[in-house]
């Protein structure tokens, strides 16, 4: 009995507008795109499970064309890396041996299965592959159209201008130990954090140092490395007991090291907090005070076009860990959570929302008395975990 051979769309084939109006197919590994018309889309929406040539002719409403014809398409596609020949994992029999001359499926082509069966799961969706693909191209021709974005976001509807305190005399310890102490700390002291250490945190992470030449690119020196010198992070500290400081909602601005006071405390920032700490850290417990932190996209877009996201979660990555290592230091308590609001939801940055996009979160106190006890298990020689 001869086998048949079973076609499947491609998990990491997206569908775009390209010039003109006209649709194009987006193959996300290798960014390959092809001009599609409406009739081989009504195809490719018939495979989203596996169907032999036969099953595809006649549920084809839109096609006249021969089963014959179907095959010799869906091999074409199939070649193209756009349908690939499905695994027996994949609710069929196993798919037919490559041609002379033709590459083994499964080798990250987009042709077919890979060793096993079904169809390997790669753990991201076909829009980060895209992204990911995108970024590995670097920017596109030409970018930094127009004037560059401004390097300084001041919030004029603020209700309240706070300088921070000058040169606090923070502690800090040599950088070998501040990296062999940091770790997560998600339970907090009962007293507010104290306003001159929460200077101190953001003077050493987030100040804007100086300018770097030529001016007009808008480009600064801060503590955290950013693509480019963009800087395209806001932070926004989410104050609930903070000593000195009303509570509420803030902007740093690290140009005058000072907070902009954006929303009194209500029931929405505790809340915000909820969703964005609470909850991913698996604690019930608000922390005293958190960083809700943005970024203004298009600071970075102007100059890497094409790349930009990429960049701005590398840009995170980077203040993150210098958030942490300087809480670490100085004697903060922090957490960071990657929980992602999309659109933003705080209503003192509604405003903002076209210019703004949320990237991670920080909870911020003090060290608890008592912390929870450490459940590191040591690494033996083998690198495996030693047992007890």
């Amino acid at each position: 009995m001869t086998r048949q051979t079973l076609y499947r769309r491609h998990r990491d084939t997206l569908v775009e507008w390209g010039e003109n109006g006209k649709l194009v197919l987006v193959d996300c590994g290798s960014w390959r795109k092809f001009s599609v018309k409406p009739a081989l889309l009504d195809l490719l929406s018939l495979l989203d499970h596996p169907r032999s040539a036969r099953d595809v002719h006649g549920a084809w409403a839109s096609s006249s064309r021969p089963e014959e014809e179907v095959r010799r398409l869906l091999e074409q596609l199939a070649g193209a890396g756009i349908v690939r020949r499905a695994a027996p994992g994949d609710g069929g029999p196993a798919p037919d041996a490559p041609e002379a001359g033709q590459p083994a499926h499964g080798d990250g082509t987009g042709g077919g299965p890979v060793s096993g069966g079904a169809p390997q799961s790669t753990g991201w969706t076909p829009y980060e592959l895209a992204v990911h693909a995108q970024a590995s191209r670097s920017p596109v021709p030409a970018p930094r159209r127009g004037d560059p974005p401004p390097a300084r976001l001041l919030h004029a509807e603020a209700l309240e201008r706070i300088p921070l305190p000058e040169g606090v005399a923070a502690p800090s310890r040599p950088l070998d130990q501040v990296l062999a102490d940091r770790h997560s700390i998600r339970q907090y002291d009962s007293s507010p954090v104290p306003l001159p250490l929460l200077a101190a945190f953001f003077a050493r992470t987030a100040r804007v140092r100086g300018y770097l030449p030529p001016l007009k690119y808008e480009q600064t020196h801060r503590a955290a490395p950013s693509g480019g010198a963009r800087h395209s992070l806001e932070l926004y500290l989410v104050a609930r007991d903070v000593a000195g400081l009303a509570a509420g909602a803030y902007h740093y601005d690290p140009f005058g090291h000072a907070l902009e006071r954006l929303a009194p405390w209500d029931e929405e920032l505790a809340d915000l907090q909820r969703r964005t700490l609470c909850v991913p850290m698996e604690q019930d417990q608000l922390p005293p005070a958190s960083l809700y932190l943005t970024s203004c996209a298009y600071r970075t877009g102007w100059k890497y076009e094409g790349m930009t996201l990429s960049l701005i979660y590398r840009d995170t990555g980077c203040l993150m860990q210098t958030l942490s290592l300087v809480g670490t230091d100085i004697g903060l308590a922090t957490c960071l959570t990657g929980r992602v609001e999309a659109p933003m939801t705080p209503s003192f940055l509604h405003p903002y929302r076209d210019r703004l996009i949320h990237v991670g979160n920080m909870a911020l106190g003090l060290p608890a008395a008592t912390p929870a006890a450490s459940r590191l298990v040591p690494v033996a020689t083998t690198g495996e975990p030693q047992q007890p």
